[in-house]
C-alpha cells in the first residue's frame, strides 16, 4: 500500500497491517511521489522497526488497558520535535483498551495536534472509541480497494473526467460552506452543488478538510464567549454531520446523496 500525497492527515483509525504501512509513509523521506518509497534509509529503518521517529503505545506487560498516565508520557514526547524524519508517527495498538480517562487525554492531543505529528490508533471495533475520538481520525479500512487507501489527502481527477481539484478549490469550498452557516442558503446550496461534481478522493479531501474547519471555527466562536450561540450550534451539528457523511463515503454512497444530506441536515 502507498500513500501519494506530501500531507497526510494528523489522526487515524485502522488496523495494526495497515498503521506499519502508514507510520512509514509518515517518516519516509520521498515527497515528491508513492510513499513509502521502501529505498530511503527512514523507511529501512521504519521496516526494521528502529526508527526514533516511530512511536508504539500498547499495553503494559500485565495490564488490560492502556492508561492515562501512557497517554500522559506521550503527550509530554509529542510536542518534542523529531529525531531524523520531517514527522513523528505514534501507533497506538489495541486502541480500544483505552480507558474512558486515557481517551479524554488523548483527545485533547487530537484537538490542538503539532504539525510534526501523526496518530494512528489500531482497533477492530472502533465502537468503543468515543465519538469524539471517531469524529477527528480518518478510519482506513482492511476492506478498502488498495485505490481507496491511497491518496486520503491528494488531489485527483474523477472517473468521469472532471477538471482535476486541489487543497486550494476544497479551502475555498470549506471556508464557503463555514460560511453559509451564519444564514445564507444561497451559498449553501452553491458549496452543495460543487460537492457533488466531486469524485471519490476529492470528497474525502473536502469531508477532512471542511471538518478541521468546522472545529478550528467552533473553537474560535467559544473563545468570544455568548456571541453567536446560534451559530455555534450550528458548528456542533455540523461537526457530526460530517463524521457521518465521511461514514457515507464509506459505504459507497454518492456524493449527491452525500451532498443532500450535508444540506438537509445543516439548513
Amino acid at each position: 500500500m502507498g500513500f501519494s500525497s506530501d500531507r497526510l492527515s494528523h489522526s487515524y483509525i485502522t488496523n495494526d497491517a495497515i498503521a506499519d504501512s502508514l507510520a512509514m509513509a509518515v517518516v519516509c523521506s520521498n515527497r515528491n511521489s508513492e510513499r513509502p518509497c521502501m529505498k530511503c534509509s527512514h523507511c529501512d529503518k521504519a521496516s526494521r522497526h528502529i526508527h526514533p521517529d516511530i512511536t508504539e503505545v500498547k499495553k503494559q506487560d500485565g495490564k488490560l488497558i492502556i492508561g492515562i498516565d501512557q497517554i500522559r508520557a506521550l503527550k509530554q514526547d509529542v510536542y518534542i520535535v523529531p529525531n531524523e524524519a520531517e514527522q513523528k508517527a505514534y501507533i497506538v495498538r489495541e486502541a480500544d483498551s483505552l480507558n474512558t480517562n486515557a481517551q479524554n487525554a488523548f483527545l485533547q492531543i487530537l484537538e490542538e495536534p503539532p504539525a510534526h505529528a501523526v496518530f494512528i490508533l489500531c482497533t477492530e471495533n472502533t465502537s468503543t472509541l468515543l465519538p469524539t475520538v471517531r469524529s477527528r481520525c480518518v478510519e482506513l479500512k482492511h476492506g478498502f480497494a488498495p485505490s481507496q487507501e491511497m491518496n486520503l489527502q491528494s488531489p485527483t481527477v474523477s472517473d468521469d473526467g472532471s477538471d482535476d481539484v486541489d487543497n486550494d478549490e476544497l479551502e475555498e469550498i470549506s471556508s464557503n460552506f463555514i460560511e453559509a452557516l451564519k444564514g445564507d442558503n444561497v451559498k449553501l446550496m452553491e458549496c452543495m452543488f460543487r460537492i457533488d461534481k466531486l469524485d471519490r478522493h476529492a470528497l474525502q479531501n473536502f469531508l477532512t478538510i471542511v471538518r478541521e474547519n468546522v472545529i478550528i471555527s467552533l473553537k474560535e466562536n467559544i473563545n468570544q464567549g455568548n456571541d453567536n450561540i446560534n451559530f455555534r450550534k450550528k458548528l456542533f451539528n455540523a461537526e457530526n454531520v460530517i463524521f457521518k457523511a465521511e461514514e457515507m463515503l464509506e459505504l459507497n454512497v454518492s456524493a449527491g446523496n452525500i451532498a443532500g444530506y450535508i444540506c438537509a441536515s445543516v439548513i
